[in-house]
């Protein structure tokens, strides 16, 4: 006759395996649902790490992480990209203007960099005056906009100029500069050491030594009348 229980456990492998066999086959047993466990969490953690640092670079058949983590505060910075925003004057017209990216330059400092800045500074009239360059910085706290390397000034009624550094107050609706600007115009040439110009005024005013070259056609146009 068979005896059961011996037939049970030559299923369930104790009459196959036993003693100091049957602890090593447990002990393997236990690591392999170790490495179980653990492969999805490495998984997971190399995905995490593709996400965040995605500088893997490919030299020579060498893989290496250029991994930099962000400076302390740096997160909490404003960061905008293909933006425009408003500024209201103090004859509450509003002021328009566009930025590739925008950028605070400390956290709660509230000085923002404009990168490639583009914007229209209307007067009561109806003129307007628009100005770009590469570079910009506005303050909020002043509400002054500062406009820095090449910068183009083009005036509604035709006349342009170009300049390396421009300022204009929100407030006062004034803007000014102390580097060499030269002007374009129906009139002609101009070349000025610095200006000052009011949009409320339509006033554009020269500073430092100024040379004018003006069109033969206009001084001939003047005899006329």
């Amino acid at each position: 006759m068979f005896d059961h229980n011996k037939l049970d456990s030559y299923f369930s492998g104790d009459g196959i395996i036993s003693g100091s066999k049957k602890q090593e086959v447990s002990r393997h047993t236990r690591i392999i649902r170790l490495i179980k466990l653990l492969l999805p969490g490495i998984a997971a953690l190399l995905i995490g790490l593709l996400i965040l640092f995605p500088s893997i670079k490919k030299n020579n058949d060498e893989f290496s992480i250029d991994i930099t983590f962000p400076k302390k505060g740096e997160l909490e910075k404003l960061h905008m990209e293909n933006t425009v925003f408003y500024i209201t004057d103090k004859d509450n017209l509003v002021n328009n203007l566009t930025a590739q990216n925008v950028d605070e330059t400390e956290p709660g400092s509230k000085l923002i960099k404009l990168t490639r800045p583009d914007g229209i500074l209307p007067s009561k009239d109806g003129s307007w005056v628009n100005i770009n360059a590469p570079i910009g910085y506005f303050d909020q706290n002043t509400n002054i906009l500062n406009l820095i390397e090449d910068v183009n000034v083009f005036y509604s009624d035709g006349m342009t100029a170009k300049t390396t550094e421009a300022f204009f107050d929100f407030k006062t609706k004034k803007g000014w500069g102390s580097e060499e600007i030269t002007s374009e115009g129906v009139f002609g040439n101009l070349k000025s050491q610095g200006f000052e110009f009011y949009t409320d005024q339509r006033l554009l005013i020269f500073t430092g030594k100024t040379y004018i070259t003006v069109e033969e056609e206009n001084l001939k146009g003047n005899n006329h009348e």
